[in-house]
């Protein structure tokens, strides 16, 4: 049986657009229709922006983004919807209005979950997988540099581990404010940044820095704020962009440690008590504690997607989560 679906191509730097396409199911799969669909604001907006390295895979762990990353590109990894008997599911599929999915890579979700918090489950995985990679002991305090939503989320996983302190870096002000709401000491950037870090840890400086601003300027910050023999935990992804780091003072004199995270893979440390599984499990249930639906900042129909894209593009100041509804 063939069905039409509708469906979000990167055609070229700046330029998103809808095509219709024929879908077919192969071997069991299931059909969804599309409910929700989340933006990464991280790693869209470097495809949007044409700085995404093109000869590498899309993703080698999800058969759903297969081939490279060369425009035109079929991208996206948030997708909550339900299939055809009412189950509510969650996919990490790209941006499409209907589609077929192998039953084992979807994830069964709870009836009473909003499909507004359920869209959030793949940044809520990331963030998991970033606290499980920073490793922060009871009592350390934590600096995060950048609140976006994975950063936001990340500061609510880390509130609820019983932390000292958490300490967030974050320019746009709407996303300060979701950080305090959430209990953490948010910071501006800005001219005597590294003195008020340093007064909120009594000098010693942070036990741990983790990065999720995507700049330079936050990995920098991160390695500069750290105290002796502390981690930075970098989970920003920068594409094609270059980094140039000042690594002859703190980094070198302090024995810092640095690790990056990405969610495809669980710490080896982990992996004799945690798989994929036991950590998808655990992302539903703080989605059900956490409901970050509250996070949801714009909502925009499939058909104009070019107009969400833009307003991340020239305002990120304005955002937290923006979504699209097919």
């Amino acid at each position: 049986m063939s069905l039409k679906a509708r469906a979000l191509y990167f055609s070229a730097a700046k330029s998103v657009e809808i095509r219709e396409e024929m879908i077919e199911a192969v071997g069991d799969q299931i059909l969804v229709r599309s409910r929700l669909i989340g933006i990464s604001h991280g790693t869209e907006m470097l495809a949007f922006r044409g700085h995404l390295p093109r000869q590498l895979e899309a993703d080698t762990s999800l058969k759903s983004l297969a081939g490279t990353l060369e425009y035109p590109l079929k991208y996206g990894y948030i997708n909550t919807g339900e299939t055809k008997t009412g189950r509510k599911v969650f996919a990490f599929y790209p941006h499409q209005d209907l589609f077929f999915a192998d039953p084992r890579e979807i994830v069964e979700l709870p009836p009473d979950l909003d499909h507004n918090d359920a869209v959030f489950l793949a940044n809520m995985e990331t963030a998991l997988g970033i606290v499980h990679d920073a490793n922060p002991r009871f009592g350390e305090i934590v600096l995060l540099i950048g609140q976006g939503v994975v950063g936001l989320l990340t500061a609510e996983i880390l509130i609820r581990a019983g932390l000292g302190k958490v300490i967030t870096v974050e320019p746009h002000a709407i996303r300060r404010q979701a950080s305090e709401q959430v209990g953490c000491v948010a910071l501006q950037p800005g001219a005597g940044l590294q003195q008020k870090i340093l007064e909120q840890t009594e000098g010693r400086g942070v036990d741990v820095a983790i990065n999720v601003s995507a700049s330079a300027d936050g990995l920098q910050l991160a390695i500069d704020s750290l105290a002796f023999e502390g981690t930075v935990v970098e989970a920003s992804w920068y594409g094609r962009r270059p980094v140039t780091l000042d690594l002859g003072s703190a980094f070198h004199r302090k024995r810092l440690r640095l690790r990056s995270s990405q969610v495809s893979r669980i710490d080896p440390a982990l992996t004799g008590r945690w798989d994929k599984q036991r950590r998808l499990a655990q992302v539903v249930e703080l989605l059900e504690t956490i409901r970050p639906s509250r996070y949801i900042s714009h909502r925009f129909a499939l058909d104009r997607a070019q107009e969400a894209y833009e307003l991340l593009d020239n305002h990120p100041d304005r955002t937290v989560q923006v979504v699209l509804e097919p």
